[in-house]
């Protein structure tokens, strides 16, 4: 009996629809399902989209999707009490044609995306919560929903970092999500009008800014990472809270953000918006949540779905990662529908070529960043070390003028900072980063 489709495709997301697109392209009969009622609808997420591997498929995608501004500058910075310390990061070639980064909100991105696919051909289907993969011994044969099969040689999961599909199988055998490779990410959209957001941050029309905060203003043991970014007419903000971290603590994400939100530096960023929607998500943890294996007979795994998201501590990049892994594993689909072969060793393809444009080195290089992201240190004893240090430099009281060594010494002493401490903590910044 004939196959429904030469491939399905499951989730919606970038990684989805983008392979979805090639595939059609390509003259594959493809099938794209997704489980909300409309692409985008499920995902809270939206941040910062470095869109250089849309260019494959679409040449013009940054006139033509619905992004909200390009970034021109970045920010990075401590939180602790009612201080803050930060730095800016301009370059003037994020301010040139084709701009680099983007803001976008999914619920947009993420529909233009699907009509992309479908206009090239694919077929997609939404409001379908897939059951299960099709499994007919160590081979998927398409996807199980409402006790009917939907058959195809190649199934792509794309299905996000809670991949319901892959738990509990042979692509990732645990039957759920590791805490240490999982973090919690917690996202409010405020509307402002958008002359109003370039005066506040400074921009020009369509430009936009974004910054990302280490917090040392929560609970001690809770690590969280805050952002803000600027969309058209609305800020993007949250955290990035270490799962882990939370358990045992009586810390609750609502009490977190709001904290967060409240602090001085962040409530001016946001006097006078209002809120307009809100939500929480998981976040795969790069290396140390991605599968047993990215193929197998009649499958690859893309995306969020493989934990292809990545952070150097400065900053988190998914978005890219997913489009670029959804191009690979369509290439590869395309290139066995036409040898008629949907082996593992066929599909071992797609590998090969996460090797060679860089996916799989980038994140085996930063494997143990992680270890690095999330010491307990870097959200108590350096936000507190560093905003002690520069409030002492740059405060005048009419006391006798102390050297530098001695303020370091005195900062090092208000945050119970030992010396020690510091040479190991950049010794494994090195040996790691």
């Amino acid at each position: 009996m004939a196959d429904d489709f030469d491939v399905i495709v499951v989730g919606a997301g970038m990684a989805g629809a983008s392979a979805a697109i090639r595939l059609a392209k390509g003259g594959a009969n493809v099938l794209l399902l997704e489980r909300g009622s409309e692409p985008g609808s499920k995902n809270l997420s939206g941040g910062i989209l470095w869109g250089h591997d849309l260019d494959a498929i679409l040449p013009d995608w940054w006139h033509e999707m619905p992004v909200e501004r390009h970034i021109v500058r970045k920010r990075f910075g401590f939180l602790t009490g009612d201080r803050a310390l930060s730095f800016d990061f301009e370059d003037g070639d994020w301010r040139k044609e084709p701009y680099v980064a983007h803001s976008v909100l999914r619920a947009r991105t993420d529909a233009w995306l699907a009509k992309q696919a479908e206009s090239a051909g694919a077929t997609l289907v939404t409001s379908v919560p897939v059951e299960r993969l099709n499994w007919e011994g160590h081979r998927v044969h398409g996807v199980v929903q409402g006790g009917e099969t939907m058959t195809a040689p190649i199934t792509i999961v794309a299905d996000g970092a809670n991949s319901r599909l892959s738990l509990g199988t042979p692509i990732r055998p645990n039957a759920r999500l590791e805490a240490s490779a999982t973090e919690l990410g917690m996202k409010e959209v405020y509307r402002l009008d958008d002359a109003v957001i370039e005066d506040r941050f400074q921009l020009g029309a369509d430009e936009g800014h974004a910054e990302e905060w280490v917090t040392g203003i929560f609970p001690p043991g809770v690590m969280a990472g805050g952002f803000l970014y600027t969309n058209r007419d609305t800020l993007s903000l949250g955290l990035i809270v270490n799962l882990g971290s939370l358990f045992g603590r009586k810390a609750y994400s609502q009490e977190l953000i709001e904290k967060f939100k409240l602090h001085p530096a962040i409530a001016a960023r946001l006097k006078g918006a209002e809120l307009v929607e809100y939500g929480a998500k998981l976040i795969s943890s790069g290396w140390a949540s991605r599968p047993a294996a990215f193929h197998g007979d009649g499958w690859m795994i893309a995306g969020d779905a493989a934990g292809f998201v990545f952070s150097n501590g400065l900053v988190i990049q998914g978005m890219n990662y997913a489009v670029r892994t959804g191009l690979l594993a369509a290439e590869t689909a395309l290139a066995a529908t036409a040898s008629h072969d949907a082996s593992a060793a066929r599909l071992a393809e797609y590998d090969r070529r996460l090797e060679a444009t860089g996916v799989l080195p980038d994140f085996r290089d930063f494997e143990r960043m992680d270890d690095v992201k999330w010491n307990p240190r870097f959200y108590t004893a350096y936000p507190k070390f560093a905003t002690e240090l520069f409030h002492s430099m740059m405060t005048e009281t009419g006391a006798p003028k102390r050297p530098a060594r001695r303020l370091l010494k005195a900062a090092q002493k208000a945050a119970g900072l030992s010396t020690v401490s510091l040479v190991r903590d950049g010794l494994d910044i090195y040996r790691k980063v």
